[in-house]
């Protein structure tokens, strides 16, 4: 491959990976503004004075000062973390602060943290990806091409060794430091030395196939210290602090604070950080967690010492508290905490004491005790009377004469009273026509000895009323389950047949249950002005007459079921129910034709007529007991 294709090669090899690398960036930057509008419109929903409307109209005014100037008008607590290098310019009018806040984070690259009631605006840090490191290495000339902006030192040097072979040693100071280079077809020596002078290092040739890089005598990075006016941190006579700081360094900070509280501290390594805040009158704890968000520095308190340090992978500064849950169980109380909080922190159940133990950063620590004081409440107690009303009414009629040759001769008796239920007899029967023989040419003949006549005219009303009055008891947001039933058996049989040429057959049987059950399943859900949510799901299964002239059938079933969600206040009484079974049964038979004349049918037919009606309601009130 000649130059001028492996320039062309690099050149679009190049172009590719910075498109990737753009549409990357930007697909990252729409996600993070997405979270971070999401942040602040949850934000405007918890304190309705960041959706309050104001007019901002500003000139290369500093952001810092804006953003103060709107938390000391609305009377919010806003922490500044970054300093009054950043300028803007609007003309606002009428926009709510949430979204001048959104707008400001946007334009500057900021970014929002929130604990509690404290937003404390940051400077955002891009993710950091590492530019790509072209090198090509010919074995056959010994030449090297090489092309990397701005990547680590121990990135560029690495690739060189994997591709070549050769190594290059560079001090661990040397290993986050940036370097850029461009070379062409140059031996190792050459190169080596073309990186060390473009990226002001020195170099020096080991051996052969190795080489070293190295930061020349003499120079000293250079920090520029924040100060701050001591007359700028307050501590009043309750131990509360006020601060109105902008660009001071949390190393001076801390010792004057704590000289002024009277408190015994202890910094373990460098605290170095600039920083603007803006509070008043908060205690210690607060104005720690706010003066040390966005930055890597924590702290802790040993035996009333507080330790304060930065929270590297190295040098790991952590607390562990006992956290004792006063109302709730502590079973699966971990699984309600936000995956954000337990970042990092190490979750103990101890069910011995009904406690957590938290091992973690002192800020997050408290992040995840402050949740918990916020879910550990006292569960409502909710009891359940329960009314429950089955009620039955059927009526029958029935209504006709029947007449027959029985085969032996019938008794005269029945009921008269308070229906007529009556069997005539032959003899009977008789004595009635003899009585009509005689008027005028009407002479009757005698019926047989074993004739007789039944006359029914009866009328059957009843009512049945099945009532139950349970009580039930759950916690809120529990469901509470009511069963009762009836269970019945049948028979099922099986016949095997063993053997092939003189088969045996055998029979063995098997009893099987039935359930028939009254399901009643209550969850309740109380709000804050003890209105009560309830979710009632019903089943109720019944037997039916057995049809089938087996009796090792199984019995036949019926089923009713409703589910309601409704709203009642308490020792509120709500009726639930209506599930109504209806039946009408209407049978007649007689003569032809004549059954149906309505006189007639009372000699010719026999009519009976059936209605039941069958009615569940279930009445509950809920109680709520604290």
């Amino acid at each position: 491959m000649n130059n001028d294709h492996m320039k062309k090669y690099l050149t679009f090899f190049i172009s590719l990976i910075t498109i990737s690398v753009n549409l990357l960036a930007q697909s990252l930057e729409e996600t993070r503004l997405a979270e971070l509008k999401g942040k602040l419109q949850r934000l405007s929903y918890a304190d309705s004075r960041y959706a309050e409307k104001v007019d901002v109209s500003v000139t290369s005014f500093p952001v810092s000062e804006l953003i103060r100037s709107l938390a000391k008008a609305q009377n919010l607590n806003i922490n500044v973390a970054f300093g009054p290098d950043r300028l803007i310019n609007c003309n606002l009018q009428q926009v709510p602060i949430v979204d001048i806040l959104f707008f400001i984070c946007k334009e500057k690259s900021l970014e929002v943290e929130i604990m509690d009631n404290i937003l404390s605006i940051v400077s955002y840090n891009e993710p950091e990806t590492e530019p790509p490191i072209h090198i090509a290495y010919d074995p056959l000339r010994e030449v090297i091409t090489f092309d990397f902006t701005d990547s680590k030192l121990s990135f560029v040097t690495k690739k060189i060794m994997e591709s070549t072979g050769f190594n290059i040693v560079i001090p661990q100071p040397l290993y986050e430091h940036r370097v850029s280079a461009y070379g062409t077809n140059m031996d190792m020596d050459e190169a080596v030395r073309t990186i060390a002078a473009v990226n002001g290092l020195g170099y020096a040739r080991q051996s052969e196939s190795s080489w070293s890089l190295f930061k020349p005598q003499g120079e000293q990075s250079q920090t520029t210290d924040h100060a701050f006016r001591f007359d700028q941190l307050l501590v009043d006579s309750v131990g509360l602090i006020t601060a109105k700081i902008t660009a001071g360094n949390v190393r001076d900070m801390i010792p004057d604070l704590f000289h002024r509280l009277g408190i015994n501290y202890f910094l373990s390594n460098d605290i170095s950080h600039a920083t603007n805040i803006n509070v008043e009158e908060v205690d210690l704890h607060t104005f720690l967690n706010v003066l040390f968000t966005g930055t890597h520095i924590t702290w802790r308190i040993d035996h009333g010492v507080y330790i304060i340090g930065s929270n590297t992978e190295g040098e790991r500064l952590s607390t562990v508290q006992v956290f004792p849950m006063k109302y709730r169980m502590v079973d699966k109380v971990s699984e309600f905490i936000p995956a954000e909080l337990k970042a990092n922190v190490e979750i103990i159940t101890f069910p011995d004491l009904n406690s957590l133990v938290i091992n973690g950063d002192q800020r997050a620590v408290i992040r995840i005790m402050n949740f918990l004081d916020e879910i550990d409440r006292s569960v409502p107690l909710i009891s359940f009377d329960v009314i429950i009303v089955d009620a039955t009414d059927k009526t029958s009629q029935s209504i006709g004469l029947s007449m027959g040759v029985g085969a032996k001769p019938s008794v005269s008796g029945g009921v008269i009273s308070p229906g007529i239920d009556f069997s005539l007899s032959a003899a009977s029967v008789n004595k009635i026509i003899n009585s009509f023989n005689g008027f005028g040419s009407m002479n009757l003949g005698k019926v047989t000895p074993n004739f007789y006549a039944d006359l029914k005219f009866l009328e059957d009303a009843g009512k049945i009323i099945l009532r139950s009055t349970p009580r039930l008891s759950t916690l809120n947001g529990h469901k509470a389950v009511l069963k009762s039933g009836e269970v019945k058996y049948y028979k099922e049989s099986q016949v095997n047949i063993i053997g092939t040429q003189n088969p045996l057959q055998s029979e063995s049987y098997l009893w099987k249950n039935v359930e028939a059950n009254f399901i009643l399943e209550i969850t309740p859900y109380v709000s804050l002005d003890s209105v009560i949510t309830l979710q009632i799901n019903l089943d109720q299964a019944e037997f039916t007459v057995r049809e089938s002239s087996d009796e090792d059938a199984p019995p036949g079933m019926t089923k009713r079921s409703f589910n309601s969600i409704i709203k009642v206040k308490d020792q509120e009484m709500v009726l639930l129910g209506g599930i109504e079974k209806n039946l009408t049964d209407t049978s007649s038979r007689g003569l032809p034709f004549l059954a149906r004349v309505p006189f007639l049918r009372l000699f010719f037919g026999n009519t009976t007529k059936i209605r039941s009606s069958q009615k569940l309601n279930v009445f509950i009130r809920p109680i709520i007991l604290q």
